[in-house]
């Protein structure tokens, strides 16, 4: 602290009491309203100020006039105080919050077809109410998102699930569909509804990458033989698909707009028509949750998806 206002190693500490007494006395107009705020006698405020301009070897009030005005030294000494005084409170909030038993941080894994504004509206209602938990958010593709949990990297997971998983607890929360689409700069977008899966046979499929890195990579409405463009999430699948580069499915909410204005084309028909995924909130079991991964699974549940 006392490096904070540039004093050299051979004075006496400062207090935090000194530090409050001369914000009160200024923010409160005088020595008397200071007493008040900070339910003190006067001349304990007084004494406060006093050992503070002697352990600092400075004149922090002008006391010539009618109310006591900073000097030039007390200014720039106010505003250190000030923020030195804002900082300790903050770092004592966060040990009541870690004494109370909450978490130093809680982490979700998303998978990538998952409604993440829905998830993002959740953690911060709840960062709101912990400022003293860190939380984390990572997006996974396929199989990667239940991996990390199972790994205990996060201790949430939202995703699609392929098979039982073992040793979790599971709550259904929506579900989303896989739509095959195509740009109208796509080869055959002259051919367009008339397009079939043999048609597509000789043609590139974007696939998103799974991220999982023990676990078998998954796939769904992947064509088998069919040339792919892998790439490592939905954002980059799609400004492919829109280039014409190639064809693939997309979650519907993230291409609805596309689908609207014509940007993008549905295709339909034998291995093309949507396919609905049901989306789950996970975490695993016979594991004790903090107060503040309680409430996000809670809550999570709870949303309108």
């Amino acid at each position: 602290m006392i490096d904070m206002i540039n004093l050299s190693n051979h004075y006496p500490p400062v207090t935090l009491e000194q530090l409050r007494a001369l914000c009160a006395v200024v923010e409160k107009g005088g020595f008397h309203a200071a007493s008040v705020a900070l339910f003190r006698s006067q001349s304990a405020v007084s004494i406060a100020i006093k050992n503070l301009e002697q352990e600092l070897g400075l004149s922090l009030f002008d006391r010539k006039a009618y109310r006591p005005a900073l000097t030039s030294e007390g200014q720039v000494l106010y505003g250190k105080a000030k923020s030195i005084l804002s900082r300790s409170e903050e770092l004592s909030s966060i040990a009541r919050h870690f004494a109370q038993g909450e978490e130093t941080e809680v982490s979700i894994a998303l998978g990538a077809i998952a409604p993440v504004e829905q998830v993002i509206d959740v953690i911060k209602r709840v960062s709101e109410t912990a400022p003293a938990t860190r939380m984390s958010l990572q997006i996974e593709n396929m199989g990667g998102t239940l991996e990390r949990l199972l790994e205990k990297d996060v201790d949430i997971a939202i995703a699609e699930r392929f098979m039982p998983i073992p040793n979790t607890e599971e709550v259904r929360l929506t579900s989303t569909e896989m739509v095959s689409v195509i740009s109208p700069e796509f080869s055959l977008a002259t051919h367009y509804p008339a397009i079939t899966v043999s048609h597509l046979e000789q043609y590139v499929q974007v696939v998103v990458r799974d991220t999982s890195r023990s676990q078998a990579k998954q796939t769904a409405g992947v064509l088998e033989g069919a040339n792919q463009w892998l790439v490592n999430d939905f954002d980059m699948k799609k400004r492919m698909i829109l280039s014409g580069a190639g064809w693939g499915r997309m979650p519907r909410h993230r291409v609805s707009e596309e689908l609207t204005d014509g940007r993008l084309l549905a295709l339909s028909g034998k291995e093309l028509d949507p396919l609905k995924i049901d989306i789950y909130l996970f975490r695993r079991v016979n594991e004790p949750m903090g107060p503040i991964g309680k409430r996000l699974w809670q809550l999570l549940q709870q949303c309108n998806y």
